[in-house]
């Protein structure tokens, strides 16, 4: 005999998978956290080896074979309370307590500063939509760049990885970098940019993608679009501007 479920409890049975899902990854990452304090780690450590100029230029290789590590289908964010944008990216910041963890780059801190600092760097729909994919991009996704004293004493490094929307207008493959201010307490998230692959989209990036490339402090935009002309053959490994923890 079949068994049927009115509405109210299919719901609860839903979102209790829901909740169970979300509690094993909050485990799974409570126990990567713990072999990093058994290991005499800092949560923010990273492996400087990892960010050499040779291994920056190897993730530029490597992100541009990368598979999309996330499709975006529906923007999840919105579905958070608050009164405005950045009231509801906090909201989704704290569904994974405001922390991701990197095997290859340690903890990853979004608090509510990183919310204040995306949507004060020029956010739009197109970004919005991204976000929902930053925790996959921050634990799958590689280095492509790394200074030291970028800003205030503070290093910066950026992740990126190929990601997928699948939303009305804006639907695309893109290539998406998470910027990272690097202290000795923590590695915070400071903002996100995308670039589209390929087609169309009402966002254009073009005025700031093609402006000449400052070889010491390259835009986040143009080292998007590096590895993506990379992928599409319009450029050379030995031509793309790698600056890494070794850089002059």
């Amino acid at each position: 005999m079949d068994i049927i479920f009115d509405k109210n409890t299919y719901l609860e049975i839903l979102f209790s998978e829901q909740y169970f899902i979300h509690k094993l990854q909050l485990y799974e990452s409570y126990l990567k956290r713990q072999r990093f304090v058994h290991e005499n780690k800092s949560l923010s450590y990273i492996d400087y080896d990892k960010l050499t100029t040779s291994a920056i230029l190897n993730n530029f290789s490597e992100v541009v074979v990368m598979e999309v590590v996330k499709t975006v289908e529906e923007d999840a964010i919105e579905k958070y309370q608050g009164k405005n944008l950045t009231e509801k990216i906090k909201g989704y910041f704290r569904s994974f307590d405001q922390t991701l963890f990197s095997d290859e780059y340690g903890e990853f801190l979004l608090s509510n500063s990183s919310a204040k600092s995306i949507v004060h760097h020029s956010f739009n729909r197109v970004k919005g939509y991204a976000l929902n994919a930053v925790k996959e991009v921050l634990q799958s996704g590689k280095a492509i760049f790394y200074k030291q004293n970028y800003k205030n004493n503070k290093d910066r490094m950026l992740i990126v990885a190929p990601i997928e929307i699948c939303i009305g207008k804006k639907q695309g493959k893109y290539m998406m970098g998470v910027s990272v201010e690097v202290t000795h307490n923590n590695n915070s998230v400071e903002l996100i940019e995308v670039v589209i692959e390929k087609g169309e989209s009402t966002d254009s990036f073009d005025t700031i993608v093609s402006s000449p490339v400052n070889n010491d402090s390259p835009s986040i935009l143009t080292l998007l679009q590096q590895v993506i002309d990379v992928k599409n053959g319009n450029l050379s490994l030995d031509q793309v501007t790698a600056i890494g923890i070794d850089s002059e």
